[in-house]
């Protein structure tokens, strides 16, 4: 088993996604430790870009993280159960999901980087439903001083321009400069 996760892990990075798919699904049983939970999510990312989204949302939707890190691969799967419905046009239903990401604690950095790719992911998708200012609540919401702060600040702007205020969308673009 551990071989053919490794396996698709390779295969993944790779993009060689229906090789991916079909060393997963060579899988017997569950994996030891932390190796499961990623297992699953690696599962669903590779549904996703295959562009089997309604498997990988009910891939997701069937598993349930336990352990000492239960918390957070929950987060990460309810994180791309909401990318999978954005991606099938399906915001409102991904906002919730989205939103409750993006509010999570962040005892440690992953959490808060998470947390901030939620934020970003559905300020993208409020943009591109035409709802700038759903979008600047939450891309207000991503870190200054993090890995994503330069995307959700341009995103702001174009939120702000969107709305047809120029003027307000030059200071978080003026902050990028």
């Amino acid at each position: 088993n551990r071989a053919w996760f490794y396996l698709a892990k390779v295969w993944y990075q790779r993009n060689y996604l229906d090789d991916a798919a079909s060393a997963l699904a060579s899988i017997r049983g569950a994996l030891p430790g932390d190796l499961e939970p990623e297992r699953h999510l690696l599962e669903a990312q590779v549904l996703m870009y295959l562009n089997r989204f309604d498997e990988a949302i009910r891939a997701l939707e069937r598993w349930q993280p336990v352990g000492d890190h239960g918390d957070i691969w929950s987060s990460y799967a309810r994180f791309n159960i909401g990318v999978a419905m954005v991606r099938q046009g399906k915001v409102e239903e991904a906002a919730e999901l989205l939103n409750e990401v993006g509010q999570i604690a962040a005892p440690n950095e992953e959490a808060a980087a998470l947390r901030d790719k939620a934020n970003l992911a559905l300020g993208f998708a409020w943009l591109k439903a035409n709802r700038p200012d759903d979008a600047k609540k939450v891309l207000q919401r991503v870190r200054l001083e993090g890995p994503l702060s330069n995307k959700a600040l341009l995103a702001v702007g174009w939120a702000d321009s969107a709305e047809k205020r120029y003027t307000k969308a030059l200071a978080p673009w003026l902050e990028l400069r």
